[in-house]
């Protein structure tokens, strides 16, 4: 096991299946270079959704991480890319790693993508990792 390059790895997860082979991605960096996972998931109705999000992100992630891997889960409100930067600066995270949907053209236009916002503003390293069909 590999230490000192990444110590904290930021993890979100807006439940996708891109999130979910991010999360693959993410553990096996944690598990190689002896890091922590903060599991970061934004969401917009916040006081309506919060316990349920916690119970399925404990069931769908923390559950399945390796024994005393350590871990915390970070649920907040707001706009995703600014949510996630105040995280990664606030806990001092050394590589984030996210799911890319791999919108272009018009949609890319419209909706834009958190994943190009974040690989320009993070003040880390960010992986971004595609889905790949079985």
């Amino acid at each position: 096991m590999e230490t000192g390059l990444f110590k904290k790895i930021g993890f979100c997860t807006d439940f996708s299946e891109n999130a979910d082979q991010s999360f693959v991605v993410a553990t096996e960096f944690a598990v190689q270079y002896g890091a922590s996972i903060e599991i970061i998931h934004v969401t917009v109705h916040f006081d309506e959704v919060i316990q349920s999000h916690m119970h399925y992100i404990h069931e769908k992630y923390v559950k399945k991480l390796p024994a005393g891997l350590p871990c915390n889960v970070n649920i907040v409100s707001g706009y995703p890319s600014t949510e996630i930067l105040r995280i990664v600066k606030n806990k001092s995270i050394d590589l984030l790693v996210m799911g890319t949907h791999g919108l272009t053209g018009i949609a890319h236009v419209l909706f834009g993508s958190t994943a190009d916002r974040l690989v320009r503003s993070a003040p880390c390293s960010v992986l971004t990792v595609r889905f790949r069909q079985p």
